[in-house]
């Protein structure tokens, strides 16, 4: 209270708590989508370029909320089956090729 008898709330600190609350209502799953369906239309480069972003959005959101948000799942997984797993089988075919040709 004041001297007029008036009641001051004060409202420090209050923004960090409404972004950590927005980030931890954020979800990605429409994003997901968005890039799976980006990966398939012919737009391969387009898609991975989106994943990456939206990756770091949601890596961005879970630093920040202090959980994972709805979705960052999804964006992995679609990381793992359209840039991670065909890059490993290209680095084993080169392998196994480059061991079959010394073996001739």
């Amino acid at each position: 209270m004041d001297e007029d008898g008036n009641i001051t709330l004060s409202a420090k600190g209050l923004g960090e708590e409404v972004v950590k609350a927005v980030h931890a209502a954020k979800s990605y799953v429409a994003t997901a989508f968005l890039t799976l369906l980006l990966y398939y239309i012919g737009f391969y480069i387009i898609g991975l370029v989106c994943n990456l972003v939206f990756l770091s959005q949601a890596n961005d959101s879970r630093r920040i909320a202090g959980r994972s948000p709805s979705g960052r799942g999804c964006l992995l997984v679609l990381l793992w089956i359209h840039l991670l797993i065909p890059a490993i089988l290209v680095v084993v075919f080169i392998v196994v090729g480059a061991l079959a040709s010394l073996s001739l």
